[in-house]
C-alpha cells in the first residue's frame, strides 16, 4: 500500500486527478451543450420544431430575422454557412462529449483490468529490443485501427446522412420557402400590434390637423361639423387603443414591424463571410459502398497518423535522453473493438509510456499532441486556399486531427494527462488549441465518425 502511494505521488495520479478530469470534462463539454440546447429549446417552444443540421439552424436564423419576401432565399443561402456553424458547434460539442465520456470509460477499464490482462509479460530493457517491441505494438495497433475503420464506415455509415454543399443549399431553399409560406399565413400578434399602432399614430396626426382647422374656423355651423368629426376620430382611436392592448397581451408586450418591412435590411457582415470561410462540410458525404476506397484506402490513411505520432515522440524522447515504449495490449484491443462495434472510430488501442521524470514525459507528450494538430491545420489550409477542390487533403486533415483530439484530455494513460501533470497552464492552452481546431477545421464527417 505504501509502495503504491509513493508511485502514485511520483506519477502525479490519484483520486484527486481523476476527480479534476471529470470536472474538466463536465465544464468543457456538458456546459456548452446545455447552453446551446437551451437556446434551441427556447426557439422551438415559440416557433415550432425545425429540421436537424445546418438546414434546421438556417431555418431558425430565418425565422428569428422574420424574413418573408422575394429576398428570403438569397438571404438564407448567403447566411447558410453561419447557420451551419451554429449547427456545427452543437454537433462538435456533442462529439467532444462522446469522446470525453468514452475516454473516461477507457481510462477506468485500463486502470481496473489493464494490469491483469497484461500480467506475466516481461518488458525488454535493451534499446534495440524496446524498438523491436514498439514495432510489433505499432503493427498490432495498425491492424486494430484498420479493422475499426472498416467496421465503422462500412457498417455504421456515418456519412450517409450528410449532404454536399449543393444539396444543403437546395434543402435550405426548400425549407426557407416552406417557412416563408407558414409564417406569411400565420397571424402574429406583434405584427398586428405594429399595424394598429401605426393606425393610431396616423389618426392622431389627422386629429391634430382637424383641431388646428377648428381653431381657425369662423363659421359656427362649420365648427359643429368639425367637432363631430373630431368626436368620431377620437372614438376610433379609443377603439384602436383597446385593440392594441389586447394584441399586446397576446404578444407578451412585443411590437414588431411586419416581416416584409425587414427583408431588405439583411445583408451578410464581415463576420458572416468569415464563418462561411471557416465552416467545413464532410469530404465524402452520402452512403459509402463497400467497394469505395473511402473504406479500404481511408482505413490506411487513418492509421498513418499513429506512425507519424510515434516517430515524432520517439525523436523527442531521444533528445530528452529517455526511453519510449509503445504498448498495444489486450485491454487496448478490447477497447478499440468495443468502440468500433458501437460505430465510433476512437484511436485508443495503444499506450505511449515515457520512462523519464514528469517534465520529460510532459514534453514528449506535448509533441504527440501538437505535431499532428499542426499537420492537420496545414493540410486544411492547403485544401481551403486551393479552392476546396483537393478533397483528399481535407480527408487527411481529419485523420491527423482525430488523434490529438482524443488524446488531449487529462486522463491516464492519455498524452494530455502527462502535459497536465507537467504544467497545467500549458495543458489548458493546448487543450483549447486542439479543441478549437476540431471545432472550426474538423469536418462534419469527422464529427460523425467519432
Amino acid at each position: 500500500m505504501a509502495d503504491g502511494s509513493v508511485a502514485e505521488a511520483q506519477n502525479g495520479g490519484g483520486r484527486g486527478e481523476l476527480v479534476f478530469a471529470l470536472v474538466v470534462c463536465a465544464l468543457a463539454m456538458f456546459l456548452p451543450v446545455l447552453i446551446i440546447q437551451q437556446g434551441y429549446d427556447a426557439f422551438t417552444s415559440e416557433h415550432g420544431a425545425t429540421l436537424e443540421g445546418a438546414a434546421g439552424a438556417t431555418l431558425a436564423l430565418a425565422v428569428v430575422l422574420r424574413t418573408v419576401s422575394r429576398t428570403v432565399l438569397r438571404t438564407i443561402v448567403r447566411t447558410s454557412a453561419r447557420a451551419g456553424l451554429k449547427a456545427g458547434v452543437k454537433g462538435a460539442m456533442q462529439g467532444a462529449l462522446r469522446v470525453a465520456t468514452r475516454n473516461l470509460f477507457a481510462s477506468i477499464f485500463k486502470s481496473a483490468f489493464g494490469g491483469a490482462l497484461s500480467r506475466g509479460k516481461e518488458k525488454p530493457t535493451e534499446p534495440a529490443a524496446v524498438r523491436k517491441a514498439n514495432m510489433r505494438s505499432l503493427m498490432f495497433a495498425s491492424v486494430l485501427l484498420y479493422a475499426s475503420w472498416v467496421i465503422v464506415i462500412g457498417f455504421g455509415q456515418p456519412f450517409a446522412t450528410l449532404m454536399t454543399a449543393q444539396q444543403t443549399v437546395a434543402a435550405e431553399q426548400a425549407e426557407a420557402a416552406r417557412v416563408a409560406s407558414v409564417l406569411a399565413d400565420r397571424p402574429r400578434p406583434e405584427h398586428e400590434a405594429y399595424g394598429v399602432q401605426q393606425k393610431i399614430l396616423e389618426q392622431n396626426v389627422l386629429i391634430r390637423a382637424k383641431q388646428h382647422q377648428l381653431k381657425g374656423e369662423r363659421s359656427i355651423e362649420r365648427q359643429g361639423v368639425l367637432r363631430n368629426d373630431l368626436a368620431l376620430m377620437t372614438s376610433e382611436v379609443t377603439l384602436l387603443q383597446s385593440d392594441l392592448q389586447e394584441l399586446l397581451s397576446r404578444s407578451g408586450g412585443r411590437i414588431a414591424r411586419p416581416i416584409e418591412a425587414q427583408a431588405e435590411e439583411i445583408d451578410p457582415t464581415a463576420f458572416d463571410n468569415a464563418i462561411e470561410w471557416l465552416f467545413t462540410r464532410a469530404p465524402y458525404p452520402g452512403e459509402t459502398p463497400w467497394k469505395s476506397p473511402i473504406i479500404w484506402a481511408g482505413a490506411a490513411l487513418f492509421v498513418l497518423p499513429l506512425w507519424f505520432i510515434y516517430f515524432a515522440q520517439a525523436g523527442a524522447a531521444r533528445r530528452e535522453g529517455v526511453l519510449i515504449r509503445h504498448e498495444t495490449g489486450p485491454d487496448g484491443g478490447l477497447i478499440q473493438l468495443y468502440f468500433a462495434g458501437a460505430f465510433s472510430y476512437m484511436p485508443l488501442s495503444s499506450d505511449v509510456i515515457v520512462e523519464g521524470d514528469m517534465a520529460q514525459k510532459g514534453r514528449v507528450s506535448l509533441v504527440g499532441l501538437l505535431a499532428p494538430t499542426a499537420v492537420s491545420i496545414g493540410l486544411w489550409l492547403v485544401w481551403k486556399l486551393g479552392g476546396g477542390t483537393l478533397t483528399p487533403l481535407l480527408f487527411a486533415s481529419d485523420a491527423f486531427l482525430i488523434y490529438p483530439m482524443v488524446q488531449c484530455f487529462p486522463l491516464a494513460p492519455l498524452d494530455g494527462v502527462h502535459v497536465w501533470r507537467w504544467k497545467k497552464g500549458v495543458w489548458v492552452a493546448v487543450f483549447f488549441f486542439v479543441m478549437g481546431a476540431f471545432l472550426f477545421m474538423g469536418s462534419e464527417g469527422l464529427k460523425n465518425v467519432i
